[in-house]
């Protein structure tokens, strides 16, 4: 088969579960995990034979992707502000609001004039210009990108699940991004003596109520971690109120923190902010939803 005609063949096969306009975006990303060429470079070697291990392995990405598990598990990568990731089931598949959160923090940071924009490599343990904090890591990708575009700030994360930061030391070291990543229960107040003093706390937590599960789409109920997605329904702002916790313990008075929200909890992560003394901002992604608070103590 050649690569014209395997890209075709999966373009056909994909569309009856994924519709005309994804299948064959879908169809491109695999065809340039397998060859390694852009789309460019595949036109021009249409007309070559799919190598016999580059067919068989998209035979298995075909059956994969018709089970509706996400394309990133699939081919275990994701793109996240300017680079890739290495993924897998045991992390959430890195999305464009976050990558907002991240400008947001970048954006902060640079008006400040905080020393940590130059370029270079930093060890985390060089310089005290500016402390982060990551609840929640995941792959690593919030953690790895303000390391990646904040070179001398000293970053931390922290993950319940060994699995998770088993995959956000791998990107990491494939990276050669130096953020000191820890595990531990986030919502054991005495687990969390072990995380340091920060200028800033951000984190992309667990914040969907448990009944909204049925709502949601196939690809992600089925095959992303419940533990990284999930709150119990009586009390979705569980991980909000432990980071506030933290806060009061351990965010300079000059701090600020920066979180991803459900699109409908902003008033109420607004509240239980402010009714701690700290001024709050809700901000909209590009989708028009309120999906990110930042809040900072009034000095």
């Amino acid at each position: 088969m050649t690569i014209a005609a395997a890209t075709t063949w999966l373009e056909n096969e994909l569309q009856p579960a994924y519709g005309e306009v994804e299948a064959p975006k879908m169809a491109a990303m695999v065809m340039e995990h397998l060859t390694g060429w852009n789309e460019a470079n595949r036109r021009l070697h249409r007309n070559e034979d799919l190598p016999g291990q580059q067919a068989q392995r998209l035979a298995e990405i075909h059956q994969r992707l018709l089970q509706h598990e996400p394309i990133q598990y699939v081919l275990e990568e994701a793109w996240f502000y300017d680079f890739k990731l290495y993924v897998n089931s045991a992390v959430l598949i890195p999305r464009p609001e976050t990558e907002e959160l991240v400008y947001w923090i970048v954006q902060d940071v640079t008006a400040s004039g905080a020393a940590v924009l130059q370029r270079g490599a930093a060890q985390a343990d060089q310089t005290n210009v500016l402390k982060i904090m990551d609840v929640g890591t995941g792959s690593g990708c919030i953690a790895l990108a303000l390391k990646r575009k904040l070179p001398l700030a000293e970053v931390w994360a922290c993950d319940a699940s060994d699995a998770a930061l088993t995959v956000a030391r791998r990107n990491g070291a494939e990276l050669d991004i130096c953020v000191d990543f820890v595990a531990l229960d986030f919502l054991d107040a005495a687990q969390r003596h072990q995380l340091p003093t920060v200028d800033i706390i951000v984190s992309n937590p667990p914040y969907i109520p448990e009944g909204e599960s049925a709502a949601m789409p196939r690809n992600v109920v089925e095959h992303e971690p419940h533990m990284a997605l999930f709150v119990p329904n009586e009390d979705a702002l569980l991980f909000y109120k432990a980071i506030l916790q933290f806060a009061s313990e351990r965010l300079y008075k000059h701090g600020a923190i920066y979180l991803e929200i459900h699109e409908d909890l902003g008033a109420d992560v607004c509240a239980l902010f402010e009714n701690a003394g700290f001024t709050t901002e809700l901000r909209k992604d590009m989708q028009g939803k309120a999906r990110m608070v930042k809040a900072y103590l009034r000095l």
